[in-house]
């Protein structure tokens, strides 16, 4: 869904009084600041919100998870990651920690006694692979500082049903307690709202169309565990689609599951095109292979403030080139999937998808490749790694907001901003509305989903709400001060 900015200009501006929610006998409690989404984008936000002094009571976390790493763990387990697995991610990119030293590296080196860590992040990648925490380290950091900064007396899992501009000013969040209406006064709001799911391709949406009770095509983050199992223990045709982290867990998931069973499991890999190497990045077996998501320099050198600087549709298709699927390089992946090609149990096609249908009790996969020519693929189970769902107009919040307000979104999915996180046309009277992650995707920063652009973004919203009078600045002396309760694990 795409919303121009002459269409939310047209939109029926919907605000509500105080009067309105009296009489409605909605209860009312007023914050200063209140965050929509619950998750990693509204911890970064608080946590460097609590540092800048606001007190706990002043802001309302308003999610469906009394923990802010739920639904992200929850993906990393849908994805077969355990606490030893590695996340694509850094050292220095904490989402627990502000200044991001010590980081990631120092931590593990420590508790394993060993220099290995530390070695392999100052040598980046240079004969070997470079340093990635693991799960288990980012989940104990983020519950760490989760409690430091009282982070349960803020938020009351209760998901936000509406977000309504203030007739005086403000906003107002509707949200259902107990089955009961309440409602959250803020004089600021802030949207992290993440991926509403699995995205759903026209001819994912086709299928299930056609086929609403088949079980035969599934995303990575569905439960696949029945599925991984019979595969594992029948063997069969299995076509996975995808060039990005989440494809590459999938088929490491299913060549383990072929060499501990024994079972002739043939993978079928789609891939909607084959590097030829242009794009500058290390490219092999199909993938394009990059450390992180984006270019480093896109996080904080010269494409951040290049990105910063060109028009929406300038930016857009960079955003879309610098952030095309890719992976890290990861040699026992490579030798497993090199290995398997000539053995001959995984072949890569190399096409778009036409459609999907189920045929006697299997799913057939059209793929129209590169010569024009038709392939089907018949196989018994079908992964869609498509990725997470990018447009924010899916969620219903914002789908409200689009009908009923004159903010608008881009052609990548995410609510159009400015340069300081501000969502255009969201303010309310004195009120600033600012969007985060995936919500603002396509905005003026590219990697808005990672650790690390979720806290530049933090950084720059706290700038912007202590200009308003909302939380103070961060001052060389306070940071430094904060960063020593940080390593003291003072409480906030």
């Amino acid at each position: 869904m795409t919303i121009t900015p002459d269409q939310a200009t047209s939109a029926t501006e919907r605000l509500v009084s105080d009067d309105q929610l009296e009489a409605s006998r909605i209860p009312v409690t007023k914050v200063g600041f209140a965050t929509i989404g619950g998750g990693l984008g509204s911890f970064a936000l608080v946590n460097r919100l609590r540092i800048a002094g606001v007190p706990a009571e002043d802001i309302a976390v308003i999610g469906a998870h009394h923990s802010p790493g739920t639904t992200f763990f929850q993906r990393c387990t849908a994805l077969g990651l355990t606490g030893d697995s590695r996340l694509r991610s850094e050292s220095s990119a904490r989402i627990d920690n502000l200044w991001g030293f010590p980081g990631y590296a120092s931590q593990e080196a420590r508790r394993t006694r060993s220099p290995r860590p530390l070695l392999r992040d100052l040598l980046d990648g240079v004969g070997g692979e470079a340093y990635s925490p693991t799960v288990a380290a980012v989940r104990d950091g983020l519950d760490k500082e989760a409690r430091r900064i009282g982070w349960h007396r803020m938020t009351s899992g209760t998901p936000a049903d509406h977000l309504f501009k203030r007739v005086d000013g403000g906003y107002f969040v509707i949200c259902r307690e107990k089955g009961k209406l309440v409602a959250i006064q803020s004089d600021h709001a802030h949207l992290a709202l993440g991926a509403t799911g699995a995205r759903q391709p026209a001819d994912v949406a086709a299928f299930r169309e056609a086929f609403p009770t088949s079980t035969l095509l599934t995303s990575p983050y569905d439960d696949n565990a029945a599925t991984l199992s019979r595969l594992a223990n029948r063997g069969g045709q299995v076509v996975v689609r995808g060039a990005g982290p989440a494809a590459v867990h999938l088929l490491e998931q299913l060549a383990a599951a072929r060499a501990r069973h024994g079972r002739d499991l043939h993978i079928w890999h789609v891939l909607r095109s084959w590097p030829d190497g242009s794009s500058g990045r290390d490219e092999g077996l199909g993938f394009r292979h990059q450390r992180l998501e984006f270019p480093r320099s896109a996080y904080t050198g010269t494409l951040r403030e290049e990105l910063r600087g060109v028009d929406e549709d300038d930016r857009l298709e960079a955003i879309e080139r610098l952030g095309a699927p890719s992976t890290p390089r990861r040699k026992a992946v490579d030798d497993v999937l090199a290995q398997a090609r000539e053995a001959g149990w995984y072949d890569a096609v190399v096409g778009e998808v036409d459609t999907f249908a189920e045929r006697n009790g299997q799913i057939d996969t059209v793929v129209l490749l590169q010569n024009g020519e038709r392939m089907t693929v018949t196989a018994d189970h079908v992964f869609d790694a498509s990725g997470l769902e990018s447009d924010a107009g899916e969620h219903p919040l914002v789908a409200d907001l689009l009908a009923f307000s004159p903010v608008s979104t881009n052609r990548l999915g995410g609510l159009r901003t400015g340069t300081d996180w501000t969502v255009d046309g969201g303010d309310s009277g004195d009120g600033l509305l600012f969007a985060t992650g995936r919500t603002a995707r396509g905005g003026h920063y590219g990697p808005v989903d990672s650790f690390l652009g979720l806290q530049q973004a933090a950084l720059a919203i706290a700038d912007t709400l202590a200009a308003a009078g909302f939380g103070a600045p961060l001052t060389p002396l306070r940071s430094a001060r904060s960063w020593l309760h940080w390593i003291g694990g003072k409480s906030l």
